[in-house]
């Protein structure tokens, strides 16, 4: 590789760049943010399961009906603004970041043909332009993930809320040992 320091020119006095080591780098960076990305949606994911199984155990637990249904549409409710949190820094930040990567590798690929060195680094140039634009293609199955993990929790939230606000309370009945005096023998 050549030496790109400001005192060092070319033959063209343009800093050269080898092709591959480059490429090595900007595939690294791309890496990175693919790395990141598949860590915030799979650590997400796993959150919002762990909290959702969470608050469908106080379904079985001995806690008052009205305060049942209380928390657990609270906690869908937040579940649900958490998992639109991510979808937002997922879609509208990481993945925008990893088209601008991606974009900078297809660049120097398109132009390695009969070439061996690249006369400029435009890594984060394509990353900004990307992420300005707010153009990443193919997004598709990226929003899918995030609609069906939504939909889901903001159903059990409507079903939680609608049990709190419209289903009556029964008395309790005489098979219904939670809420019956303790007999003493």
């Amino acid at each position: 590789m050549a030496d790109a320091s400001p005192g060092n020119a070319t033959n063209s006095q343009q800093a050269v760049f080898d092709r591959f080591q480059l490429w090595k780098e900007y595939e690294d960076v791309a890496m990175h943010f693919n790395d990141l990305i598949i860590k915030l949606r799979s650590q997400s994911l796993g959150a919002v399961a762990v909290f959702a199984t969470l608050a469908t155990v106080i379904i079985k637990s001995d806690i008052p009906v009205k305060l049942r249904w209380e928390v657990l549409t609270g906690a869908f409710l937040l579940l649900s603004i958490f998992w639109i949190a991510v979808w937002v820094l997922d879609l509208g930040y990481y993945n925008r970041l990893l088209a601008g990567a991606v974009a900078a590798l297809l660049t120097i690929e398109k132009d390695s043909v009969g070439a061996k060195s690249v006369d400029r680094i435009e890594l984060s140039t394509k990353i900004e332009e990307t992420v300005k634009s707010g153009q990443v293609t193919n997004n598709f199955c990226r929003i899918m993930f995030y609609v069906i993990v939504c939909a889901a929790l903001v159903g059990c939230f409507g079903f939680s809320a609608y049990n709190l606000v419209f289903v009556p309370r029964a008395a309790p009945s005489a098979t219904d040992t939670r809420s019956l005096p303790k007999q003493t023998h």
